[in-house]
């Protein structure tokens, strides 16, 4: 399936079914993510340039518990 067909498809889904979505691709996804630094990186400056200021915040404050000076606040 292409990511436009997903997305489309994802997006019509009521919001229990997305989450469920979720729950099953993100071990893989981020299992995946996590082997090289970088996608890690432009996982984060993706959600937080899309999500705007409160999932800038979110991660800033993530970043700052783990030991890492904030990116995005």
């Amino acid at each position: 399936m292409k990511a436009e067909d997903f997305a489309k498809e994802f997006l019509a889904m009521e919001e229990k079914d997305r989450m469920e979505v979720l729950r099953r691709i993100m071990p893989v996804f981020c299992e995946d993510m996590m082997r090289d630094e970088k996608k890690v990186q432009e996982m984060f400056l993706l959600f937080a340039r899309d999500c705007g200021r409160p999932m800038r915040n979110m991660f800033s404050a993530m970043a700052t518990m783990m030991g890492h000076k904030g990116c995005c606040g």
